[in-house]
């Protein structure tokens, strides 16, 4: 257990070196740093490293804001936006994944499947802008950009809107909750369709396994009912092994976010970085790079710790408990 700890340690170390180097190396692109380059880059480095272990992530050249606190007000709307996606996600394709899975050989199987893959390969950037031109045109209410109507006014608390949302004391609370779901809806449902049908195709393959094993087939000569056999194998066998796919899922869920913030008006930090980019704002850049790994190292160690709490030897499956 300590060991499996420590080489976990050791490992977001390095990850974290590594983030500090290429962040560094983007950094340095800036003809501003170039005296630095000339003059000792090693000295800068350990300088840089130590100003981002105290959390001074210097300022950006868009208005010379502290970009420390510029992150913390564009990071939370992307994680909402990413959250609120992936939890759509399980709730849509676990009992889909389960159902394919119990009828393998049917129509709804082989059709979801295909679906699955068609979901894969839509480009999101595409999918984005006609799904918000659709809502225009044909009145949705779901249509409609950024996070919020701008005539309302939300304390920003949390950082996230759809959490301040309820702080708010004013006799038309209902009317800002229903804007915030509103422009919530559109971007949430885009963002989802990737994880859930990535999701489906790792329940889908798990789930058949189990069911094709002889103790499943053991089971069925026994009499026990599809509910049972389910709860007791399937479902023990197939939950778990999604917790170490949630980092891949997230990592590609936060990655596509950047797109839809841009079409949608999204105010995250994958527009901030992207108009970053445009203006060579690359103190900007770098920040938002080490920001996005270290979400990212984050959601993975929780992941593993969870993984390392529900089956801390490592055992190949859950049907002998």
């Amino acid at each position: 257990m300590l060991w499996s700890a420590l080489r976990h340690l050791l490992w977001v170390i390095l990850l974290f070196f590594i983030l500090s180097l290429i962040s560094f190396a983007i950094l340095m692109r800036d003809p501003l740093n170039e005296a630095l380059i000339q003059n000792n880059i090693l000295g800068s480095y350990v300088y840089y490293l130590s100003a981002l272990l105290q959390g001074d992530l210097g300022i950006t050249y868009n208005g010379g804001q502290s970009l420390t606190s510029l992150i913390f007000t564009v990071l939370p709307p992307t994680l909402e936006l990413c959250f609120s996606a992936l939890l759509l996600a399980f709730i849509l394709s676990i009992p889909l994944g389960i159902l394919s899975a119990v009828n393998n050989q049917g129509i709804f199987s082989k059709a979801l499947q295909s679906l699955s893959y068609v979901g894969l390969s839509i480009p999101i950037f595409w999918l984005a802008p006609i799904l918000l031109y659709m809502a225009a045109i044909y009145g949705w209410e779901i249509s409609a950009t950024g996070q919020y109507n701008l005539l309302y006014e939300i304390q920003p608390i949390t950082g996230f809107p759809v959490i301040d949302v309820w702080f708010v004391d004013v006799p038309y609370r209902t009317k800002i909750v229903q804007s915030v779901l509103q422009h919530l809806i559109l971007p949430t449902l885009i963002l989802c369709i990737l994880p859930t049908m990535e999701i489906i195709r790792i329940i889908q393959q798990r789930a058949e396994y189990i069911i094709q094993q002889n103790y499943t087939k053991t089971a069925v000569t026994r009499g026990w009912s599809k509910w049972k056999i389910l709860q007791r194998y399937v479902f023990r066998n197939t939950f778990p092994l999604l917790i170490p796919q949630i980092t891949r899922v997230f990592t590609l869920v936060i990655t596509q976010c950047m797109l839809v913030e841009t079409v949608l008006g999204w105010p995250g930090i994958g527009r901030w970085l992207i108009g970053a980019v445009s203006i060579q704002d690359y103190n900007s850049i770098s920040a938002g790079v080490i920001v996005l790994g270290i979400c990212i190292i984050t959601i993975d160690t929780l992941a593993k710790t969870v993984m390392f709490i529900l089956d801390p030897f490592n055992k190949k499956g859950w049907y002998a408990r």
